[in-house]
């Protein structure tokens, strides 16, 4: 039996991109917070918190794990003291949205 694994080179980099995708999507805080960006475009972080009911470095977290997926990007922009954040899909979680769209009946 061969033991030298069939995914090299692009098909291993094409699969762990998809399991990055689904480790980011892989909880349902995250899974909302996706949606609400898709439908949303340029949220704040604030209004995210509110939205979920839940602790302002819980979203941070999970926000983070979602930037992390590649699948969202935020900005910032300073006005006086405070910091705001707003939230968008990057084209990859563009396309992960329409893949999930396609696949699963009942996503917005």
């Amino acid at each position: 039996m061969d033991t030298k694994s069939k995914l090299e080179g692009p098909e291993l980099k094409k699969a762990y991109a998809k399991l990055s995708v689904y480790t980011a999507l892989g909880s349902r805080m995250r899974l909302r917070a996706f949606f609400m960006i898709a439908k949303n475009p340029g949220v704040s972080f604030r209004q995210i918190c509110r939205k979920l009911k839940v602790e302002k470095a819980h979203v941070a977290v999970e926000l983070g794990i979602l930037h992390a997926g590649g699948l969202v990007r935020f900005t910032t922009e300073r006005k006086g003291k405070a910091v705001s954040s707003s939230y968008f899909l990057t084209d990859r979680g563009k396309q992960e949205l329409k893949e999930l769209q396609e696949h699963v009946p009942g996503i917005p």
